[in-house]
């Protein structure tokens, strides 16, 4: 069962140490001390509990940051989705993203043989907006015979196209509250 204070907790490490560094989001600066970054892990195990999951899943480079430290505070595993051009052997399934906010476009693979059949899943990162690869990433799980049931991140900006698409985004802030 969610823990509401837990959140909160996770909330207020995000408010307190996430910075703007010429125009950009610094994500980085949130987990760089051991308090806000629990803070941060357990507010995002917390967010997912209710959705039950057998696995999270995340996408390199930062979701592979959080995504095991949130699997091992739920008690799940954790299954990396690769970047184009990383070494992943064994099975793999993949797609190319739409456009992401920068325009770019990206190759993400899965493996196939750590999703079972019927699993639920949940996708960590740290921040969504067009939500390009979270779509490439459930379109995976899918694939693999899995359901992807949330997506929990730090900070939501989701376009509303995005969120029409994917199951429930929960988050520990929104965009416009840094």
């Amino acid at each position: 069962m969610r823990d509401e204070a837990v959140v909160e907790r996770g909330r207020q490490a995000v408010l307190e140490h996430f910075r703007w560094i010429d125009g950009h989001a610094d994500t980085w600066a949130v987990l760089r001390r051991p308090g806000p970054l629990r803070a941060v892990v357990d507010g995002l195990a917390h967010l997912l509990t209710d959705d039950r999951p057998d696995v999270v899943v995340a996408v390199e480079a930062r979701g592979f940051v959080l995504g095991p430290a949130v699997a091992l505070a739920l008690g799940v595993g954790f299954v990396p989705v690769r970047k184009d051009g990383a070494v992943f052997p064994g099975p793999v399934v993949t797609a190319t993203t739409e456009p992401d906010y920068r325009g770019n476009r990206r190759t993400l693979a899965l493996r196939q043989d750590l999703i079972g059949t019927g699993e639920r899943v949940v996708l960590v990162d740290d921040w969504i907006e067009t939500g390009s690869q979270a779509r490439a990433a459930a379109g995976l799980v899918e694939r693999c015979g899995g359901t992807l049931a949330a997506v929990g991140v730090v900070v939501d900006e989701a376009a509303e196209a995005a969120r029409s698409v994917l199951p429930p985004v929960r988050s520990l802030v929104r965009a416009q509250e840094l």
